[in-house]
């Protein structure tokens, strides 16, 4: 079964128990006649508050997001994004409740039936009807406790509605991690790294928004500008307005590139099978000064200074059913070949679009891995001890932030711009920042 239709069939599922729970509510509370209209009401505006989505189902209808301003998506977008993420928490909140509910009415059924019987054992006693008293259940009680678990919606979506309104909030540029690499030469020490990540140029994002992302990395004066992938999110026709946005950044020692899986699919020579998709996407990013690299490496210095730089490409094609999935064994023979060519004891960066990738790069020795493809989880539920709790979580080992192993360390970039729908929640665009220090440098974030 294809991701579409498991997503479509989970979006009617909590649409399906959002829309009971607030079914029983106005059943309960309300008069028949009222009610009744209130329900047609709901139905028509739960039917519309999703209509949206069907753009997430169908391509060639994603193609109208073109001709609309991002301003109009997110007044598009913005009441399907809250209601789903209001069925979403209802449905978290509500399962345990119901099912205790379920449990505890099961407890008091078999409790009352065992008392029945002990009681029809005595010859006095009529069996011939339930024994109503002994059952013990206030129904009104329960009704009113049934009813009020649709009450829970309205306050949901109003807490959501309010975190995503502030979630439209300036990119933020994340505090300086001071991250350790073994064998890093003196030379090399305080080389300050900002990184950028699925920016995903098109419909949602164009040149003036990725103009002043491009203003903010050069206010922060990098060494090095990296960009770990998802550049483009749908075509080539927008290759003009992300050459013409990353034209004027600046870093003192370069700015180089991957490609994400976004950057492959938007390529259609991708699809044939017989041609490595992204030939263009690297032309034009080279005409300005990026360097992509695709499985090679580069040198950063020169003799015992030198630090190496390695660019993991997206390993799949478009039309496998793989495509979006991490490619291990893919992956560790392009990180073995590359290594092969590096002399022992180098220090070593990896820009991976997959996070999962640090499964495979830290115990391989490699010094800082910076990837992105999460987008941090873009709709976040709840942060709990710093980890996001998103429909990433689910998907990710590694959702968003810094992670260490081995001695190894793992940034996952939020991202700059949209999967799916302009709605960020919980989860701001992100541009982050390193400075690297040696062994003898004391690691902080």
């Amino acid at each position: 079964m294809s991701f579409r239709i498991v997503l479509c069939l989970i979006v009617i599922l909590i649409n399906y128990l959002a829309y009971r729970a607030l079914r029983r509510t106005v059943t309960i509370f309300l008069d028949a006649r009222i009610g009744r209209w209130v329900l047609i009401v709901m139905s028509i505006v739960i039917v519309l508050l999703n209509l949206p989505i069907l753009l997430l189902f169908y391509r060639q209808a994603g193609g109208l997001l073109y001709t609309l301003s991002p301003d109009t998506l997110r007044v598009m977008f913005f009441p399907t994004s809250v209601w789903m993420v209001t069925s979403i928490v209802f449905l978290v909140v509500a399962s345990p409740i119901y099912l205790i509910s379920l449990l505890a009415k099961s407890l008091v059924t078999a409790f009352n039936k065992t008392k029945r019987a002990a009681s029809c054992s005595n010859a006095k006693t009529s069996c011939s009807e339930p024994d109503v008293v002994s059952i013990g259940l206030d129904l009104s009680r329960r009704n009113f406790l049934a009813g009020s678990g649709g009450l829970l919606i309205p306050g949901i979506l109003a807490v959501t509605g309010y975190k995503a309104y502030s979630g439209f909030e300036e990119t933020e540029i994340t505090p300086e991690h001071s991250i350790r690499i073994s064998n890093l030469s003196r030379s090399m020490e305080g080389l300050r790294i900002a990184q950028l990540s699925d920016i995903h140029v098109g419909p949602y994002l164009g040149i003036k928004r990725l103009q002043r992302i491009v203003e903010l990395v050069n206010t922060l004066d990098p060494d090095l500008v990296f960009i770990t992938g998802d550049i483009i999110d749908r075509s080539l026709s927008d290759l003009p307005e992300t050459v013409g946005g990353l034209a004027g950044i600046r870093s003192t020692l370069g700015t180089y590139a991957i490609l994400g899986n976004h950057d492959i699919s938007s390529d259609p020579y991708s699809r044939s099978g017989e041609f490595r998709g992204g030939v263009n996407i690297v032309q034009g990013l080279n005409s300005i000064g990026i360097h992509v690299l695709r499985n090679e490496l580069v040198y950063l210095g020169s003799g015992r200074d030198r630090l190496a730089l390695l660019g993991l490409d997206w390993l799949s094609q478009p039309g496998d059913r793989r495509f979006y999935s991490y490619r291990q064994p893919e992956t560790r023979s392009q990180l073995n070949h590359m290594l092969e060519q590096i002399e022992p004891g180098t220090p070593t960066i990896l820009l991976a679009h997959h996070p999962d990738t640090f499964e495979d790069s830290a115990p391989l020795g490699i010094g800082l891995t910076l990837a992105g493809h999460s987008h941090g989880g873009q709709v976040v539920l709840a942060n709990i001890d710093g980890v996001p709790i998103s429909i990433a979580t689910s998907r990710f080992r590694y959702v968003s932030g810094l992670y260490q192993a081995n001695g190894s360390s793992l940034y996952v970039n939020r991202g700059i711009g949209y999967l799916g729908v302009p709605i960020r929640i919980n989860c701001p665009p992100e541009i982050s920042r390193f400075k690297l220090v040696g062994n003898s440098s004391e690691t902080r974030k």
